[in-house]
């Protein structure tokens, strides 16, 4: 049977401890499927990089490769105020909206840790500090001489990250600071206006090996046009399993109400969900 963890929108809502790595402690395994990757590649250190427009709603998944070329000024996810006619504010998030960090393990029977799956190296960026760095950049729309307070819903199952100094909110939100120098995996939102860099599976608990579930809103600000990268870094190629590890966790954990559920993810995710865009 597996284990139904129920998530909270505000914070941390259950742990899994697990051992992670090898050679003394490499955890970390950056779970971050963008909106191109497969295949191939370098264990050495290739990123991904791929550009996406803000579209609709309807548009692509980014999980699928596919890449918009819609103008962002001119896209709507399914109508604007029925009231004056205008687009919908929330369609210019176009891909952030519902977007998806995955890292599979190359075997979903492994417990405890796991090689992530190979695939994911396909077109990596040459990052000589990672060994896996995938990158995918969003056009957000509006108009560009706005800047939108953009609130998002983060869930999702990863490993910890640790970090000097920046803000934290939510417990898990890290906005700016310093990434301690460890293998844990950083899946991080840069924005190039107002520019700063998102991480959002910080934890205060230091060098643990464990997966935490987390649900929780915040807000950023964004500008009209501007570019938004979503990133995974990985510095090794070990990731934590779901599930496994020293708390004698049989059963993995399971996030509600997004994919799979009610099936487990085996490996790390995050998924991305715009709630409102409101303008300053």
């Amino acid at each position: 049977m597996r284990a139904v963890v129920p998530v909270s929108t505000f914070g941390l809502v259950g742990l899994l401890l697990l051992g992670c790595g090898s050679d003394g402690g490499d955890t970390g395994s950056t779970a971050a499927a963008d909106s191109s990757g497969t295949s191939g590649g370098s264990s050495g250190g290739n990123t991904l990089t791929t550009t996406v427009a803000a579209e609709s709603s309807s548009g692509t998944n980014p999980g699928t490769g596919d890449v918009s070329t819609a103008d962002p000024a001119s896209s709507s996810s399914g109508g604007g105020d029925s009231s004056s006619g205008g687009e919908d504010p929330l369609s210019y998030a176009g891909e952030m909206n519902g977007y998806r960090w995955e890292l599979p393990c190359e075997d979903p029977s492994a417990r405890d840790t796991c090689p992530w799956d190979p695939a994911l190296l396909e077109g990596a960026l040459d990052d000589p500090q990672y060994t896996l760095h995938r990158e995918t950049l969003v056009t957000f729309g509006g108009d560009a001489n706005v800047v939108y307070d953009v609130t998002i819903r983060i869930r999702g199952v990863t490993e910890p990250k640790n970090f000097d100094g920046g803000e934290v909110q939510q417990d898990h939100f890290q906005i700016g600071g310093t990434p301690t120098v460890d293998d844990y995996n950083i899946y991080a939102i840069d924005v190039a206006d107002p520019q700063q860099r998102y991480t959002i599976n910080r934890h205060e608990t230091p060098h643990n090996h464990f997966l935490f579930v987390m649900d929780y809103t915040v807000t950023i600000p964004i500008r009209g046009g501007t570019t938004v990268g979503l990133e995974m870094m990985d510095p090794n190629n070990i990731a934590i399993a779901n599930p496994g590890g020293a708390s004698g966790q049989m059963d993995p954990f399971v996030v509600p109400d997004i994919p799979p559920a009610p099936e487990p993810f085996y490996g790390q995710f995050a998924q991305l969900d715009v709630i409102s865009v409101v303008p300053q």
